[in-house]
């Protein structure tokens, strides 16, 4: 272990960390376990079981991840039916993946595991009941990792098309469904990329800088427009927590969008209650996909600059935020700032005492819509030509959901 690595109160009590991860389990900072079951579905609920008995201090996940792992992609191996073993390689990467995320510095365990992560979702893919393709977007001088996806049977034509992107903590690998995509489901072709400093991205060199997101939006939105599956003129974008940032990013800077939609915010300029007053794991990972692993006050200088304020006045296309009023990682009253400057139609889907990752049993959250439902129809209206407006849908503990003003009528 390097004793350098991250910010001090990560280094010095670390035993806090731990502490708390005995008695609050694998979700002591977030819902990680429901975010990454969602994709794979209950059949990988008994592996978290397993690894919840067996996790006992931070230290341990990457070695239970990785039995876990080897364990599905085993039996991938054995397995004589391909059904079988599209599934065991679907969740052997998903767990490879877990097994990745706590480790926060350039070494060659991270590699490996990478590899073994993008082997594992390679043998899926050529097994998949859909299209799945290994895409490697050039920028800078390495790549932005991806897999593109094109709904079960495809039989040629441009398509809609939803660039997507997950958060800090959550890979491509983790953006398309195993079985029945919202998106996938509704008729989009998917790539499902990992941005500077997210996912597979620093492993290969590439991290986070506040403009590189920027820069490789327009690398990936000019690779959908080279196509011939995408319909260049019905592209959006989709990003969940500090994908809420990234994507927001891309669409103010690429007006051939036709929408983009945002989720599980984080907008707070400078971020100071993700990184400060939050598991200071959170910190600790963004601090090695910036680069500065090992200089916190330059990642502090650095993090100033996170701020979509002058940026979001760019906005070309209407922009949807769905979020929790009781956001512990980013106060929502920046992102009702944001909608109220934002220049195009800017609608929000707001639950009652939603906490960050919409994935806990608030009553608003299970009662009220689904809220990947909710965001992947109001896309679909976006490329099918429908208006966008402005209002707030705020989701009440009875599930039913109450019209209120948005943040541009109380403007002075």
């Amino acid at each position: 272990m390097d004793h350098q690595i991250g910010p001090r109160r990560w280094r010095e009590q670390r035993w806090i960390t731990d502490s708390v991860l005995r008695t609050d389990g694998l979700e002591w900072d977030q819902p990680r376990v429901a975010y990454t079951v969602r994709p794979m579905g209950v059949d990988a609920v008994p592996d978290f079981h397993v690894a919840q008995a067996r996790i006992h201090k931070f230290a341990d996940m990457v070695p239970v991840f990785t039995e876990l792992a080897e364990r599905r992609e085993r039996l991938a191996k054995a397995a004589i039916n391909p059904v079988a073993a599209r599934e065991h390689y679907f969740h052997a990467a998903l767990l490879y993946a877990t097994a990745e995320w706590p480790i926060w510095r350039d070494c060659p365990e991270l590699v490996a595991l990478d590899d073994r992560k993008n082997a594992c979702y390679q043998a899926y893919a050529e097994l998949a009941d859909h299209h799945v393709e290994r895409v490697e977007i050039p920028f800078g001088d390495s790549f932005v990792p991806a897999w593109f996806h094109l709904p079960r049977g495809y039989t040629g034509g441009p398509l809609p098309t939803v660039i997507s992107c997950g958060g800090m903590d959550a890979p491509k690998e983790l953006n398309v469904n195993l079985y029945g995509d919202k998106f996938l489901e509704r008729g989009f072709a998917v790539l499902a990329f990992d941005g500077p400093g997210q996912g597979e991205a620093p492993v290969r060199g590439v991290k986070f800088t506040p403009t590189a997101w920027i820069e490789a939006g327009e690398k990936i939105v000019d690779w959908c427009r080279g196509r011939a599956e995408v319909d260049a003129d019905r592209i959006v974008g989709f990003g969940l927590s500090f994908g809420s940032y990234w994507m927001t990013q891309i669409a103010a800077t690429q007006p051939t969008l036709r929408g983009s939609a945002v989720g599980l915010v984080c907008h707070e300029p400078g971020c100071h209650m993700i990184f400060e007053m939050a598991s200071p794991s959170f910190k600790a990972r963004y601090m090695w996909m910036s680069g500065l692993e090992r200089d916190e006050a330059a990642f502090d200088k650095m993090a100033e600059q996170i701020d979509l304020r002058p940026l979001i006045g760019r906005m070309s296309a209407p922009w949807l935020v769905v979020a929790g009023d009781e956001d512990e990682l980013s106060p929502m009253e920046h992102s009702y700032d944001l909608a109220r400057r934002c220049p195009t139609p800017a609608p929000l889907l707001v639950y009652q005492q939603g906490r960050h990752a919409l994935s806990l049993p608030t009553p608003s959250v299970a009662l009220g819509p689904n809220w990947l439902t909710y965001a992947a129809d109001w896309l679909l209206e976006r490329v099918d030509g429908l208006p966008a407006e402005d209002v707030v849908d705020y989701v009440l503990p009875s599930g039913q959901i109450e019209r209120r003003t948005h943040p541009k009528e109380t403007r002075a």
